[in-house]
């Protein structure tokens, strides 16, 4: 249930299944297994590790659809499992989690079962470090739509979203190092109007060490996104960013990436999108050209009863209505531990998002406040309860629209367990 994914800060159905989605689910047992034999073929001791979480909870939201006229309210129940395995030596680092959501409501369009499978592998030695990250998450638009396209449906319909990510960082020398990153993301939708679509991507850094504390990057990105389905939209983007990050002192850091784009889109299909102030005819072979910013600034604090972090970031993102949308937000998050069974997390989260290509205009704000306590009964168990509230405006003639919701959530986390060979 969300509640439990909030309560996650305190720790930091596509039926047919094409045949491509197929091989990339094979691909990644194949990655997972070559992660296992990295880690059990090495002469070294290997520290294994398994920790799981139990997660059972009631929610109640008094507009599901987030729409601005006739609001549906729901109730229900979830539970949730997750598990953790890793596996350790010296030079390698493996580790794979799987987390489960059933969630049932009074209005069974809205039922859904969601998995979200996560792994990653590193290896170090003394001037490399190279791995791979990546996952396969199906959820519904009933929780991912709110920074992506606003629309949450009147059902749950699913959504899978897999992603893996390889990188090589190489140290140079002392103070200076090259890093390469790849990424590919696959997105698809079981309903016709959403888009599905793939992106891929690039990144070459350097990567200059100035002091202990102090560091600044020169990278070099590009992307490709591709959507098909309802809309048939091909970007290719290229750019350059530069980066500082620094320990202002002991407990505050700043970490700082800025630069621009250029993107080229090609229009492969005509189509019609409605937006606030009319319909927009968009020509397939009408083909658009812009330059868009890039920032991603976090400001962290850490003491010993509290953590607080403030993130400012624009971008062109990938959109399930398929063609990259401008997204400027802003977020916050306070967690504090008021006593030593109880914690308590304020987050809010504020966006604006609209088409990268001018001539649509379908600008929306959109606006997401949490406030949470969690007390821990005992040491295995705790009880989380998370209060949210959610706005969006989509301008022009339409209304705004605003949902409020509660989450119970009870959680067991028995003691992991850890062995060595």
């Amino acid at each position: 249930m969300v509640s439990a994914g909030l309560s996650g800060r305190y720790r930091d159905e596509r039926v047919a299944v094409d045949c491509h989605r197929h091989e990339a689910r094979c691909f990644y047992r194949t990655v997972l297994a070559g992660c296992l034999l990295l880690v059990t073929g090495s002469a070294l001791a290997v520290e294994w590790s398994v920790t799981t979480l139990v997660s059972a909870g009631v929610e109640t939201d008094d507009n599901v659809g987030l729409v601005p006229e006739n609001p549906h309210a729901v109730s229900g129940y979830g539970f949730s499992p997750q598990i953790t395995g890793r596996a350790r030596t010296p030079t390698v680092d493996a580790q794979v989690a799987l987390g489960l959501d059933f969630d049932r409501f009074d209005d069974s369009n809205y039922d859904s079962d969601d998995q979200d499978l996560t792994f990653s592998v590193k290896h170090v030695d003394r001037i490399n470090e190279y791995g791979v990250t990546g996952g396969l998450k199906r959820d519904s638009t009933r929780t991912s739509e709110l920074e992506d396209t606003g629309r949450f449906s009147d059902r749950a319909i699913r959504k899978e979203n897999a992603r893996i990510t390889p990188y090589w960082t190489h140290r140079l020398d002392e103070r200076n190092s090259v890093k390469l990153g790849l990424n590919y993301q696959d997105v698809t939708y079981q309903a016709a109007n959403y888009s599905d679509y793939q992106l891929g991507s690039s990144t070459l850094s350097w990567v200059h060490q100035l002091t202990g504390y102090t560091a600044w990057q020169i990278q070099f990105y590009t992307s490709n996104y591709n959507a098909e389905g309802f809309r048939d939209v091909e970007s290719d983007a290229s750019g350059l960013r530069l980066g500082y990050e620094t320990a202002l002192t002991q407990r505050l850091e700043l970490k700082v990436l800025v630069g621009a784009s250029r993107i080229d889109t090609s229009y492969q299909s005509t189509f019609l999108v409605n937006t606030p102030g009319g319909a927009v005819v968009i020509t397939g072979g009408d083909d658009d050209q812009a330059t868009t910013a890039f920032a991603d600034m976090v400001l962290t604090y850490t003491s010993a009863r509290s953590l607080w972090n403030v993130r400012l970031n624009t971008d062109a993102v990938p959109s399930g209505d398929g063609y990259l949308r401008v997204n400027n937000r802003v977020d916050a998050d306070w967690i504090y531990q008021l006593t030593e069974r109880i914690e308590t997390v304020i987050a809010i989260l504020y966006g604006e998002a609209e088409s990268l290509d001018d001539r649509v205009d379908d600008k929306r704000d959109y606006i997401n406040f949490e406030a949470g306590v969690l007390y821990r009964l005992t040491e295995n168990w705790d009880i989380a309860t998370l209060y949210r509230h959610r706005a969006q405006d989509q301008g022009g003639m339409l209304d705004s629209a605003e949902s409020d919701a509660l989450f119970v959530t009870l959680r067991y986390h028995p003691p992991g367990m850890v062995w060595s060979r």
